[in-house]
């Protein structure tokens, strides 16, 4: 008879605690053949104990001839998924199910193997093994994504232990305390509990290893770029009338710490607020005091990046920025999913301004809206734009950039002056051209027209002259655009024989693209879009449609049966010229059939002898 002992293997997951005799310990002496058993044979044990068996066999036997690959968790749990359905029992968990595995085909098939084993002490009486039914708790109830509570989990498991037991004479299943239920759940490997519970990409989160960041060795070598919503509710300059939160874009140096760039819009971070922020970081900021005089300091940081570190925000996966940062950035790092200490300052460094300078304005919003109370943030919010920008500026340069870290190893200003390999820098001549440069990517065709793109046209002397001395590839000539998004009253064109841009004004006679951003535009036309579809009658159309079907099958069964009649159509030659002469159409009869009161009538042959060219020759009137 089979016995899970007699290969040194002792399921404790079979039974309880208290249900199992002290084991000695094996020693090189005790190699022998293996004991005699005392376990009753199958057909001495309790009816409910074969029918245990026998229902454990079944499920095996199920299993195995459905199952498609080894006996493994993908590949049984879709198989257990049917066992209800077909046999009409309760399958188990599959790690259960492997155990039971595990016995019968080690014991040769036997169905002894699969009777519940009970190692009874003193006169204890035998009691049905429980332990499919907290599996199939803990599967059915805790290991889910509703993330049931054990407590809940357990109610559930003496619910179905007092079910089974109406079913059974002899042997009931004695349910395990409260204390070893909970003791089973906890001892559950905690991965396979978060993946169960929380989903994969959590637990691979909460069980990784945390890596380092690769040191930087001189400023703007890795640079930081992230966006976040400002905490805070600003107000119009001339309106006073709030306007939301806005959004900041900062850029922050990996080497000295410092910001090196940053940019504020109301706008969802879009390769706009990129290529803005981009632009601050690039060029020189000699302009920053003489705009707000109440920065004390300088702010030294601009120039080529090395390696610029992005999330995965589409933003930033963007053909234009791939294309625009090709000049003035080395590479671009894409930090991984759940890989946070890839980038890590840019985090820390919104979490220090929203304390060391938002949470102390007036009009601040808190993420939990019940800490709001009678606070509304709206109505308290007195902040204009400007001054906003006036002091994140100044917190950035005279306070940030001039306190120590959180170590207390370095300033970052300092840290900037101090290396010893400097950035290369951009002329305030270079603007025009990085505008250029980090403009919106297009490809177009070059046509007689012009240029075709965001819905308008654009040419000029310049690129009619390229079209005209460029030989067409395919037929057509192929151009790449680069659009600033700010101003749409002009695009630049590349023209690659000449390696160079040449400006291209819209074609626009009533000024419409003069200041106009491509976001304004396409809100507009939008709009418009919108409004055009309000005026559109679909049922009036759709009738019409019908109708003119209905008109062009009415015509066509008409000619048809004139065909059934055997009716021949008139042959009559030179109709065309007829109609011209009858003037058929729409101010004119719709037949070339001469009226009883024409009394002028062409003869055939005459008609015959005229031309296309006679007739075009007659003037209108």
């Amino acid at each position: 008879m089979g016995d899970g002992s007699m290969f040194g293997f002792i399921d404790e997951m079979e039974a309880s605690e208290q249900q199992f005799d002290a084991q000695p310990e094996l020693t090189s002496n005790d190699i022998a053949p293996p004991p005699q058993l005392t376990e009753p044979a199958f057909d001495s044990v309790s009816p409910s104990l074969q029918q245990e068996a026998m229902r454990r066999q079944k499920i095996i036997q199920f299993v195995a001839k459905r199952l498609e690959g080894g006996w493994t968790e993908k590949n049984i749990k879709p198989v257990l998924e049917l066992i209800e359905e077909q046999l009409e029992v309760s399958p188990p968990s599959w790690r259960t199910l492997v155990n039971w595995k595990k016995l019968y085909f080690e014991s040769g098939k036997s169905v002894d193997s699969l009777v519940p084993k009970h190692r009874s002490k003193g006169c204890r009486q035998m009691v049905r093994d429980s332990q499919w039914l907290v599996d199939e708790a803990i599967e059915k109830k805790y290991l889910t994504k509703e993330r049931v509570s054990i407590a809940a989990t357990y109610r559930y498991y003496k619910s179905r232990v007092i079910i089974e037991n109406r079913s059974i004479v002899e042997g009931k299943v004695k349910p395990l305390s409260q204390r070893a239920f909970y003791q089973r759940v906890n001892s559950l490997p905690p991965y396979d509990v978060a993946v169960a519970r929380f989903g994969k990409r959590y637990a691979d989160r909460e069980f990784r290893t945390v890596g380092q960041q690769i040191p930087a060795t001189k400023p703007m070598e890795y640079v930081e770029i992230d966006h976040t919503p400002v905490p805070v509710i600003l107000i119009d300059d001339e309106l006073d009338v709030s306007l939301g939160r806005p959004y900041l874009t900062m850029l922050y140096d990996r080497f000295s710490k410092c910001i090196v760039g940053l940019s504020v819009n109301f706008r969802e971070p879009s390769y706009d607020s990129v290529r803005k922020a981009l632009l601050n970081t690039l060029l020189d900021k000699s302009w920053l005091r003489k705009k707000y005089p109440s920065i004390k300091n300088e702010w030294p940081c601009c120039g080529k990046i090395d390696y610029l570190i992005v999330d995965n925000g589409a933003e930033f996966w963007s053909a234009s920025l791939e294309e625009s940062l090709k000049p003035l950035v080395t590479d671009i790092h894409y930090s991984q999913a759940a890989k946070p200490w890839r980038k890590t300052g840019i985090e820390k460094l919104f979490d220090q301004l929203n304390k060391g300078l938002i949470n102390e304005m007036p009009g601040k919003t808190f993420t939990n809206p019940t800490q709001l109370e009678d606070y509304d943030p709206k109505k308290e919010s007195v902040i204009r734009i400007s001054t906003f920008m006036e002091l994140v500026h100044k917190w950035v340069v005279d306070h940030y950039h001039m306190s120590p870290d959180a170590r207390g190893r370095g300033i970052p200003y300092h840290s900037w002056k101090s290396s010893e390999w400097p950035p290369i820098t951009y002329s305030r001549q270079d603007a025009d051209r990085l505008r250029v440069e980090l403009g919106v990517l297009s490809t177009r065709t070059v046509r007689q027209n012009g240029i075709n793109i965001h819905g308008l046209r654009y040419q000029s002397d310049e690129l009619n002259n390229y079209r005209k001395y460029t030989p067409a590839s395919n037929g057509y000539i192929e151009v790449k655009t680069k659009t600033d998004p700010s101003d749409i009253g002009a695009i630049y064109v590349y023209l690659e024989q000449e390696e160079r841009y040449i400006k291209v004004p819209a074609v626009d006679v009533t000024g419409y693209t003069k200041g106009l951003s491509l976001f304004e535009h396409k809100v507009i036309q939008k709009v418009r879009r919108t409004n055009t579809q309000a005026l559109v009658d679909e049922e009036s159309l759709a009738d019409t449609q019908l109708y003119l079907e209905q008109r062009l099958q009415q015509e066509t069964d008409r000619l048809a049966q004139l065909q059934q009649k055997k009716t021949s159509r008139i042959k009559t030659g030179h109709t065309s010229k007829l109609a011209k002469i009858r003037d058929v159409g729409s101010d004119g009869p719709t037949t070339i059939i001469s009226k009883p009161m024409n009394k002028t009538v062409v003869p055939r042959e005459e008609l015959s002898s005229l031309s296309d060219d006679d007739l075009g020759d007659i003037e209108g009137y």
